[in-house]
């Protein structure tokens, strides 16, 4: 069984291509009560990801996503050292698949750009690839908040993204598949590459089989959490369930 977590709802974007392709049996944990974690230090993510891990341990699960862009640039070590399970991060996998491009553009959370985490990781596999960040700190409080096709969020896309040149564009946050469409429009020429389906690529396939159950914690907002989970997962979505960390 595979344990998720992220910040928020982004990690469905993740699970979307597991369900499809594997039917994996999947715990998930959206850390709504304190998303973003783009915006927080360090330390905090850390702090958030090790809680996080915890929850899922206790679970049952037997190996770990970490969905978050953000705790995978910042946390994955910490969480390797401290945590005796297979411990994946988005951030890897994402480079392994963007590193065919020679010109590539990476967006993200303002931590995440920050860490550098994606130019590093995709120099490690491509050394002359050109990479160009940009931080897009708006667009996750837009997703959790369900303006996924409202004119605000296609304001502050274009806002973001105009003139981004690139034969990739990475989304550097697994909330930002969820506006695919809208980017795709502002930056119509460049392959997209998002977390969900590179993961799939890195993981040995004998660990994502099951019979596609699956259950949904979320740390705060379950109705928000709900609404989106819906709207993107359709009838796999089975309802979300509140969880206190803090209890544990």
């Amino acid at each position: 069984m595979i344990g998720i977590f992220d910040s928020g709802v982004g990690g469905l974007t993740v699970i979307k291509p597991l369900i499809k392709y594997f039917k994996s049996d999947i715990i998930y944990l959206g850390d709504t009560a304190r998303v973003p974690y783009g915006n927080k230090s360090k330390e905090t993510v850390i702090k958030y990801s090790i809680e996080n891990t915890k929850f899922l341990l206790s679970k049952g699960v037997d190996f770990i996503i970490v969905a978050c862009n953000t705790a995978s640039s910042l946390a994955i070590d910490t969480l390797r050292s401290i945590f005796n399970v297979p411990i994946y991060g988005v951030v890897e996998s994402t480079a392994k698949v963007a590193c065919q491009f020679d010109s590539i553009a990476v967006i993200g959370t303002k931590a995440t750009i920050e860490s550098n985490a994606y130019e590093k990781t995709i120099k490690m596999f491509n050394q002359n690839a050109s990479v160009q960040q940009k931080a897009c700190p708006l667009f996750v409080p837009l997703i959790e908040e369900g303006l996924i096709d409202d004119d605000i969020t296609k304001l502050v896309a274009k806002r973001y993204l105009n003139g981004i040149q690139a034969q990739a564009l990475v989304l550097g946050c697994t909330h930002y598949p969820l506006i695919k469409h809208i980017i795709k429009e502002i930056v119509p020429n460049a392959q997209i590459i998002d977390s969900g389906t590179s993961i799939i690529n890195t993981i040995d396939k004998n660990m994502l089989k099951g019979s596609g159950k699956i259950e949904f914690y979320a740390t705060d907002s379950p109705e928000n959490f709900s609404k989106i989970g819906k709207l993107f997962l359709g009838e796999n979505f089975n309802g979300v369930k509140l969880v206190d960390l803090e209890e544990l």
